[in-house]
């Protein structure tokens, strides 16, 4: 996919500059068509088969990015996208590095109200269970108002989310010269190795040095897990002793030996002057750093709890082995389907299987990664359809034990293959029989989807049906509710926007209406009929009205219409399709009331307060969001009047 370039509009979203082009991502200005906001946006790029680590640092972000919100860390913003992308605030000003580095010092005071600033923003994601793991100065923005942004959380961890860095990647992440020792070690949730982080700024800022070499070499790296850093008064005599005691603090080797947290770093530098001095605040020697190549590596003696704890919530888990081939769609659409009928978290994993590096392979693979990171982009937008936020492992080794073993791991209920294929293939008839006989989960064999399934099944009476068929059905329902969900979102969002031509759901893009002129003939579905046609030409009548009101240039009655009318009516929607699922199954005898909880649980997602993960529910989010900030108090308050609690 071509890059973005000035001019270019991708959703809502016009770019005005590009800030910064690399290889693992693009970074644009870009100024937001609904709310004249200027954004910042980030695309991924480049192939994931070299690089695999490229997505996991994206979907870190991306997922880490909705919990924060705070005056010193960058705001991310989350909107319904035709591809994968971040959108974050734009920050006006330069980075810290503009002002750190070799031959650059920043006085006493300067530096000490910025690693102030930074230490409040570490207090802040330390007591929302986030550990940032890449603190260096090119992910500090120096505003044009003299704050500052902690920017970049591709490294970060969460307590309760999967570290998939940790899990599926043995080598250390984070910049050479910021690390700290244990995460040489292990990737680590622990909020002292941002604290470690913070110290070698401070260091840098105060003598234009590092306490370790500036080198990139692993081996030199790992010199801080056996030898004392350079003080810092070694290269700059009037530092403060109690600064410097405040530095080798931090940068001691056990955590357990620097700060219990950010706050108490926060005290300590504003009242320094108050410290005692000590021997090591005096200290101006330089260790012997070179006996790090010969000095064994010595035990941190770390805290026993440093992994992330899993969430409390167990869902149903589903992991589907995904081919770069014909058969991804039948796995793709056999999971999403089992994570609505179970209300389970999704996993998709492509195995990449050939390790050799030749020159040769490596173009072939860049050729195919950047193709196949395009696929990955629409598999994860049919899941966002749904408000289902599938987790992508690109894991190499061998398919089965790779398979396995992830299974094992994230305890899946479920593994899903495709259908056995030719012998270049991922599922050969081995694979899938080994898979079915070793693992402990269930094993389903997708199959391409018959969409035709439905449209036949109203030849046939309610009663009649199997609990397959009523499960087709069920799926068929959820589907239609989203679509008629996305129309109403798009209808808002144009006549929002004054667009000239509207989007319009012709009677042969309107499923329901569709289905219910089918319907009609057959004596036996007519309770059916009679359950959805009145909700359902509502929702017509409703966005008929948004439409006029918008052609007669009276956007403020069109909102309020969209607000009071088009969302309680798409909840009202939402209950009579659980109604008629009712019906049908217990006509069937097959009605199972928990099995499709995402569409028939208590409350209508329209009004839950958490972020949709995206799709059509995070457009209705986000207009409801920009109607009510615009809009007077009345217009507010008639969205809470008149929403369903319950479906």
């Amino acid at each position: 996919m071509a890059t973005l370039q000035v001019g270019d509009t991708i959703d809502t979203f016009t770019i005005e500059e590009i800030l910064y082009g690399g290889g693992m991502a693009q970074i644009y200005r870009a100024v937001d068509l609904l709310t004249d906001q200027t954004v910042a946006l980030k695309v991924p790029l480049g192939d994931i088969l070299n690089h695999p680590v490229r997505f996991y640092h994206y979907q870190n972000e991306e997922r880490i990015g909705r919990f924060l919100n705070h005056p010193g860390v960058v705001r991310f913003y989350y909107r319904k996208r035709s591809r994968q992308y971040i959108i974050q605030e734009y920050v006006a000003g330069k980075e810290l590095r503009t002002l750190v580095g070799p031959g650059k010092t920043l006085s006493l005071e300067s530096a000490q109200a910025l690693i102030q600033q930074l230490a409040r923003a570490l207090t802040y994601l330390h007591d929302q269970k986030i550990c940032h793991l890449d603190l260096k100065p090119e992910n500090v923005i120096l505003t044009d108002a003299g704050a500052v942004k902690l920017i970049d959380f591709g490294l970060a961890t969460m307590e309760g989310m999967d570290d998939l860095l940790a899990e599926d990647f043995s080598t250390p992440h984070g910049t050479p010269y910021y690390i700290a020792p244990e995460q040489l070690v292990a990737r680590q949730h622990l909020a002292g190795s941002d604290l470690y982080s913070l110290g070698v700024m401070l260091y840098e800022m105060l003598t234009g040095h590092l306490p370790f070499p500036r080198s990139k070499k692993r081996s030199t790296t790992r010199w801080r897990l056996k030898v004392d850093p350079v003080p810092p008064r070694y290269y700059v005599a009037d530092i403060p002793p109690q600064i410097q005691q405040i530095i080798l603090k931090s940068l001691e080797r056990n955590p357990k030996k620097r700060y219990r947290n950010a706050q108490s770093l926060f005290e300590d530098l504003q009242s320094y002057r108050d410290l005692p001095v000590t021997d090591k605040g005096e200290e101006r020697r330089k260790p012997w750093q070179w006996l790090g190549f010969f000095l064994p590596t010595p035990s941190l003696n770390l805290p026993a709890d440093i992994k992330i704890k899993p969430s409390g919530q167990q869902h149903y888990r589903i992991l589907g082995a995904v081919a770069n081939d014909d058969t991804a769609d039948s796995v793709i659409e056999e999971v999403r389907h089992r994570a609505l009928i179970h209300r389970g978290d999704a996993t998709l994993l492509f195995v990449i299987e050939d390790e050799d590096d030749s020159h040769l392979l490596q173009y072939s693979r860049e050729v195919e990664g950047e193709q196949f990171r395009r696929r990955l982009e629409d598999f994860i937008l049919r899941f966002r359809h749904y408000n289902l936020d599938p987790t992508i492992r690109l894991i190499r080794g061998s398919v089965i034990e790779t398979i396995l073993e992830l299974a094992e791991n994230i305890r899946a209920d479920l593994i899903v293959l495709g259908p056995p294929r030719k012998p270049n293939s991922l599922f050969l008839q081995s694979i899938v029989d080994t898979v079915t006989e070793k693992s402990t989960a269930r094993v389903l064999i997708s199959r391409p989807d018959n969409n035709e399934t439905v449209w036949t099944l109203v030849e046939s009476d309610p009663g009649q049906l199997s609990e397959d068929q009523v499960l087709a059905m069920d799926l068929f329902l959820i589907d239609c509710w989203f679509d008629h969900v996305e129309w109403i979102g798009d209808l808002a969002l144009t006549l929002l926007q004054k667009k000239a031509t509207p989007p319009e759901m012709r009677e042969h893009q309107c499923c329901i209406k569709q289905w219910l002129l089918q319907l009609r003939p057959n004596p036996a579905w007519r309770d059916v009929v009679t359950i959805l046609e009145p909700v359902h030409n509502e929702v017509h009548a409703i966005a008929g009205k948004m439409l006029a009101a918008a052609v007669q240039g009276d956007l403020e009655t069109m909102k309020s219409i969209y607000i009071n009318q088009a969302l309680p009516g798409s909840c009202r929607f939402r209950q009579q399709l659980f109604a008629v699922s009712d019906h049908i199954g217990r006509e069937s005898g097959h009605r199972d009331p928990g099995q499709l909880g995402n569409l028939f649980d208590s409350s209508c997602p329209i009004y839950a307060t958490d972020i949709p993960s995206g799709g059509p529910l995070l457009q209705l989010h986000t207009i409801r969001q920009y109607i009510e900030d615009r809009s007077p108090t009345t217009l507010k308050t008639g969205s809470t009047a008149d929403s369903p609690g319950t479906a």
